[in-house]
């Protein structure tokens, strides 16, 4: 395959709602998740952007690594809205998405998504668990922000509702769960029982 420089976005707004607390700095073993996050996408990436929500959070998130901020471009508007600030500053052609809130990355399944870059020339490789498409899990290209910005401001947020518009190559269950750690890669914390779940789950994989 040939070498495709890729930059590591994280959504971190800092919201967490449903948790009641900043679920980015909670710890799953010795680590917080933000700083889990953080180690797998340096394994994969070039270079590392963090989207925060306002300049008061860079401070609140205290990553001790070197780290790339941009401030949200389009306030108050999720997802879609921190993919396009960080895809529009990035350094590089493709970018992988994630969030702060996904402890169990594969780094060995997002290898696996580059290898589907070269040989179909999409503009987004997403996968496909459960019947859901892994919008905060996918690799995306330059070439969709005009479509992505026209959406921000039309006001309509939903991650997938310009795909009709572009190439997406969707990966299969059939293709990715015999890859290691690939389906514990979507999970994420929301809720206090997700985070006791990802407790136990840290235990397990380390043998306690």
């Amino acid at each position: 395959m040939e070498a495709i420089e890729l930059t590591g976005i994280l959504l971190a707004g800092g919201r967490s709602r449903r948790l009641g607390r900043d679920k980015a700095v909670e710890r799953i073993g010795s680590e917080r998740i933000i700083d889990r996050v953080i180690q797998t996408l340096a394994g994969v990436t070039t270079s590392q952007t963090v989207v925060v929500d306002r300049l008061n959070r860079i401070k609140e998130l205290n990553i001790e690594k070197e780290i790339r901020y941009v401030v949200d471009s389009y306030s108050e508007t999720g997802s879609l809205g921190g993919l396009f600030s960080g895809l529009s500053q990035s350094p590089t052609p493709w970018s992988f998405l994630t969030a702060c809130d996904m402890p169990f990355l594969s780094a060995t399944l997002i290898k696996f998504m580059m290898t589907k870059i070269s040989n179909h020339s999409p503009d987004v490789v997403i996968p496909k668990f459960e019947g859901r498409l892994q919008t905060t899990h996918a690799l995306y290209n330059k070439s969709c922000l005009k479509h992505i910005e026209a959406r921000l401001e039309a006001g309509l947020l939903k991650m997938d509702g310009y795909f009709s518009k572009i190439t997406v190559c969707e990966i299969t269950e059939d293709e990715f769960l015999n890859i290691e750690g690939s389906g514990d890669s979507f999970f994420n914390v929301n809720t206090p029982d997700d985070l006791e779940t990802a407790l136990r789950m840290e235990k397990y994989f380390n043998g306690d």
